[in-house]
């Protein structure tokens, strides 16, 4: 008969733990005497007077016993079947739910049929109680629920477990507190929830190294402590100098500050990207290439990334894609990247406040980064951002309102959080607060003085914060694809909006249409918890295991062996097939019904394996020996004699003779 745990109106099917088990205890000290047991490997406090204990498997009900004669109360931790990640452990405190009108003498006689004592009424709960199981009740809390519920007054009984909790994952990296792109609090020019909830999602990964984000950019210190660490940097590549050293030349200081923001590492120091476990493919070129070197390097890039972010884009004039481009971003998201599932390409939108594509004379006035002011008169078209298998993105502000300087338009894709600035006038001053992330300590420096800048911003660091994330889907995920990645991240997204005018347009951008697109934003503010929840929530299930119901034989026993037989009988198993078997799951059991489990072995192919039996003896005046499966389907059933197990100290051969 199954042990049930009744739990929240499931009734669990439960085994107990072989390894764990807690004692109830006024201090650790009134436990410590069991440490100096040898089979003990762990004494913790779990909580209150609750600790748990962890031995060696054959030794547990041995230490039980010690600690009951030390007058601990005991009880086993429990797992759900199959299931041993999942352990349950027990207080002596049940709550019982009586039928409403129940007669408080009847409630007393269960108690003292049961063993029970009452500790309280939960208060606004009718027929609710807490009981306490006393050593009266020979049983542990788990068996004394279930004969509760036998009585027809008894609406439920459940052990009251202990609950274990973890807060959501934060690094220990000096800056992170700093980042509130990746963990927002409400505070000073901050909404509560301007960030991507990047620790929820680590909850669930922090991305994994068989992942690469390759950054293509004018280059990368590789010196610094965040943008290394075993097996960080992969596929490094240069296309300035032709070479496999990416590192900045003079002035070169925007790839290290985007990179971190991506896959900055957490090691304890500085800051820590939205995708830390990932791996980094630096991609140097010199921000200026001709069409047939831009192939090149997605070419190049696109075979061996996951996720390709490009923190650049054209100024606001007329710039369709060649055709060659057009067709290599189609074929990337198609086919691209070490799994032939696609290429996530993530494009920033720019940082003119001007329109993705738009035609006729836009006469669009806009700011030069070197040659000041500038007008566009005819049409604008940004072919990068615009084409269909690109992810555009665009920026809000840590106060989730459109930054000033974002580019929109109907092809953006997505928003992340980054800084605020005039898109005419940057000293102007717009409320908004700055990205940190990593700087350069190489050639000319970076944005700040030291290794790391809390100055960045621009699409330029809200686009590697979506290639993180995208990163941290495929983590969670591998078998999705380009496309699918895309669209998890454009469904999980926080729906912000913004009802402010443009500072220089005049217009509002910030409310969705019907298909849940905004100009502004895309199609919202990416949620890197939600999007990995969801990326978990679409893993298949993985494909029943082959159950073998046969080619595995008992080939022998030694049923008598010299001397004590104790503990010493074997059962060897012959393994016919012609790839290894897992026996984990599988038992042995003999004539009068007593089993020996088998737990953690393999047999290999064409191989003998000698199981010694520790649960039982084999009869010496003859019996059987059955093999069952994994689910208990019998494989194979040997018999033996009185005078075939006399013989002692010889084996009993079943098969060839």
């Amino acid at each position: 008969m199954k042990t049930l745990l009744h739990r929240g109106g499931h009734a669990i099917p439960i085994q107990k733990e072989t390894e764990f088990f807690t004692v109830n205890a006024r201090s650790l000290r009134d436990v410590q005497r069991l440490s100096e047991w040898g089979v003990v490997q762990e004494v913790r406090q779990v909580f209150g007077d609750v600790f748990k204990i962890k031995t060696t498997g054959d030794a547990l009900d041995d230490v039980m016993k010690s600690a009951r004669l030390e007058n601990l109360v005991s009880h086993h931790a429990y797992c759900p079947e199959g299931d041993p990640s999942t352990r349950y452990y027990l207080t002596d405190l049940i709550v019982v739910t009586v039928k409403p009108k129940t007669r408080t003498t009847t409630i007393e006689n269960l108690l003292e049929k049961h063993g029970l004592t009452f500790v309280k009424k939960y208060p606004g709960m009718d027929g609710v109680f807490l009981v306490r199981v006393t050593k009266s009740a020979e049983k542990n809390p788990v068996k004394i629920a279930s004969d509760l519920l036998d009585h027809p007054y008894v609406l439920s009984a459940e052990p009251n477990l202990i609950n274990r909790f973890e807060p959501a994952y934060e690094p220990r990296d000096k800056y992170f507190s700093r980042q509130w792109h990746l963990h927002s609090k409400r505070g000073v020019e901050l909404a509560a929830d301007a960030g991507v909830e990047a620790p929820k999602a680590w909850d669930l990964t922090r991305g994994s190294r068989d992942v690469v984000v390759a950054v293509i950019d004018d280059g990368f210190d590789l010196s610094h402590p965040d943008l290394r660490g075993p097996g960080k940097v992969v596929f490094p590549k240069d296309y300035a100098d032709g070479d496999a050293e990416p590192f900045p030349g003079k002035d070169d200081c925007h790839g290290t500050a985007v990179a971190g923001v991506a896959i900055g590492e957490e090691n304890g120091e500085g800051i820590v990207g939205v995708a830390p476990g990932c791996a980094f493919m630096p991609v140097r070129f010199r921000l200026n290439a001709d069409d047939d070197t831009l192939w090149e390097i997605f070419h190049f890039t696109g075979a061996r990334a996951d996720v390709i972010c490009c923190s650049w884009n054209t100024v606001p004039v007329y710039s369709p894609l060649p055709s060659i481009l057009d067709k290599k971003f189609h074929q990337l998201a198609a086919t691209g990247g070490p799994r032939g599932k696609g290429v996530v390409i993530c494009f920033a939108s720019g940082n003119f406040d001007a329109p993705v594509f738009q035609t006729g004379n836009a006469n669009f006035q806009w700011l030069h980064p070197k040659a000041g002011l500038k007008t566009t008169a005819g049409s604008i078209l940004n072919g990068f951002a615009a084409h269909p298998d690109v992810i555009a993105v665009s920026a809000s502000t840590s106060q989730n309102r459109k930054a000033a300087y974002s580019n929109w338009g109907k092809e953006i894709s997505l928003c992340a959080p980054s800084n605020n600035f005039h898109p005419l006038d940057p000293q102007l001053r717009l409320p908004g607060r700055s990205i940190w992330t990593t700087d350069n300590h190489h050639e000319g420096g970076g944005y700040s003085a030291g290794r790391y800048t809390g100055a960045f911003g621009g699409t330029s660091s809200a686009t590697p914060l979506v290639a993180g994330i995208a990163a941290l889907v495929r983590s969670a995920n591998p078998e999705l694809t380009a496309v699918e990645v895309r669209q998890i991240l454009q469904e999980t997204t926080d729906k912000i909006t913004d009802g402010n005018n443009d500072v220089i347009l005049g217009h509002c951008k910030g409310n969705y249409d019907k298909k849940g697109h905004c100009e502004w934003f895309g199609y919202g503010k990416v949620n890197a918890a939600r999007a990995v929840q969801r990326a978990k929530e679409l893993v298949p299930p993985p494909p029943p295991e082959e159950v073998i119901s046969e080619g595995i034989f008992i080939a022998a026993a030694l049923v008598n062996p010299v001397g004590s037989d104790v503990w010493r009988e074997t059962v060897t198993l012959f393994n016919t097939h012609f790839e290894e078997v897992n026996l984990d799951g599988w038992s042995l059991v003999e004539k009068h019904g007593w089993v020996q489990p088998i737990e953690n072995l393999k047999i290999g192919a064409r191989q003998f394996l000698a199981i010694q039996i520790k649960k039982f003896l084999l009869s010496n005046r003859g019996g059987s020996i059955t093999l069952f499966n994994d689910v208990q389907q019998q494989v194979d059933k040997v018999t033996y004699t009185l005078e075939q197990a006399e013989r002692e100290g010889e084996t009993i051969r079943f098969l060839g003779g």
